[in-house]
């Protein structure tokens, strides 16, 4: 049996950057389950994984920097991601489930989102620019969330066309992201 060494192997998390150190985490480890096959991963895997911050923190990762963002910041971000960048946005900040997204990046045409509860998802840009307007103008008028989520109540409806407008889209997952984030 062949022993690989560290110079010659890729992250076994994004297998996006050159493996630098050994993966080390207990069967215990609550996303052990999503870890693809190998043991070694790179510097910004290891700093996501290591530091309890990044799964208790709204941030992106954009090339190799991961920078942790304020609620106001990744409305900013939402609105224009930049190209090459992945953007977390947690709830409770219990769970790793930044762990498969860190194989995705933002295109030109797509941004790639991941949500804690909803994984990774992948959106338009210009389909994310109006959710993100629609979030903000459906907010500032019926300023409560589980309406956004679960629908207008009835006292809402007064404002028909929004109401209808959430409809159509409450039932996206980069919807539910986009809402959280306000």
């Amino acid at each position: 049996m062949r022993v690989e060494s560290l110079s010659s192997t890729v992250c076994s998390i994004c297998g996006r950057r050159k493996a630098t150190h050994r993966l080390k985490v207990s069967e215990k480890f609550t996303s052990y389950p999503d870890l693809y096959a190998g043991t070694s991963i790179c510097d910004v895997c290891g700093k996501l994984i290591e530091d309890s911050r990044y799964r208790r923190s709204h941030w992106i990762l954009v090339g190799d920097d991961v920078k942790l963002l304020t609620r106001e910041e990744l409305l900013k971000v939402l609105e224009d991601p930049p190209i090459g960048s992945l953007i977390y946005v947690k709830s409770a900040g219990r769970k790793y489930s930044f762990l498969r997204a860190l194989r995705f990046a933002s295109t030109n045409t797509m941004v790639a989102l991941c949500g804690e509860d909803e994984g990774v998802v992948f959106v338009p840009r210009d389909r994310l620019s109006y959710l993100v307007k629609l979030a903000r103008d459906a907010f500032n008028t019926l300023r409560r969330k589980t309406s956004l989520l679960e629908g207008c109540g009835t006292g809402e409806w007064v404002h028909e066309d929004l109401c209808r407008e959430i409809e159509q889209v409450r039932g996206e997952l980069a919807w539910r992201i986009v809402v959280r984030a306000l």
